[in-house]
């Protein structure tokens, strides 16, 4: 991915590539007005964008590091998939004039449910390699910020995960439960899917190329009712100074 963040809103960098290579009449659009593009992208069903967090807070008595490991993957792969399966929710409940959305297979996804979760593992690990060499605690933070894109079924797909994640280890005086210590991690880190369905980008370019100032006049529409919008709500704001 070229850029190293999901910019506003929330579309990467290097999907702009693409654009320039491949559907420069999109490209030309988006030069043109940019955010009612992309809404325009998304009203034909052709982007879509979600954006979440993952509530991570667990604390488990283990008896070894091998066993809090092997809980921490399972767990932290739970929590990931629960986020996807919110995701894919709201898609579902979209009105009829949004089902032309081509729904992404949670299946897809499972290259990024490994990687955030073997990457918070690895990165507690990090933090503490060894259990308190006697009774007590040691805590700290890790930062977490994963990234990656991938194709699948014509669509193409970014998505980033990247958060604070609170972790605390506890090494008792004597086992509980035949365990000795205790492990905890908690955090809410974010979790963002932008993903582009290529066949209707392509559909969208031809419709600019066969009539451009159709398609930007639909985008000025777009545009104005999108402003209208945010007037109303700065004008219903409650100021507070």
């Amino acid at each position: 991915m070229s850029g190293d963040e999901l910019i506003v809103p929330d579309i990467p960098n290097g999907i702009l590539t693409i654009f320039q290579n491949d559907y420069p009449k999109i490209k030309e659009l988006l030069d043109y007005k940019r955010d009612a593009t992309l809404m325009f992208l998304k009203s034909k069903g052709a982007i879509a964008i979600y954006k979440g967090s993952l509530g991570l807070n667990v604390a488990k008595d283990v008896k070894d590091w091998d066993e809090f490991l092997e809980f921490s993957v399972n767990y932290t792969k739970s929590i990931v998939q629960a986020g996807l399966q919110k995701y894919q929710a709201e898609e579902d409940g979209l009105g009829d004039k949004k089902k032309s959305y081509n729904k992404i297979d949670l299946g897809i996804l499972t290259p990024a449910v490994e990687v955030i979760s073997n990457t918070i593992t690895r990165e507690y690990f990090n933090k503490f390699p060894n259990w308190p060499s006697k009774s007590g605690t040691q805590d700290g933070y890790i930062e977490l910020f994963v990234k990656s894109n991938l194709d699948a079924n014509a669509l193409r797909v970014y998505w980033l995960c990247r958060g604070t994640i609170y972790v605390k280890d506890t090494r008792y005086a004597s086992p509980i439960n035949g365990c000795l210590y205790r492990a905890e991690f908690s955090g809410k880190p974010e979790f963002l899917i932008s993903y582009f369905d290529l066949a209707k980008i392509k559909l969208c370019n031809e419709l600019a190329k066969r009539d451009m100032n159709l398609i930007k006049k639909k985008i000025d529409e777009l545009d104005e009712k999108y402003l209208t919008q945010e007037m109303n709500k700065l004008l219903i704001s409650d100021f507070k100074f």
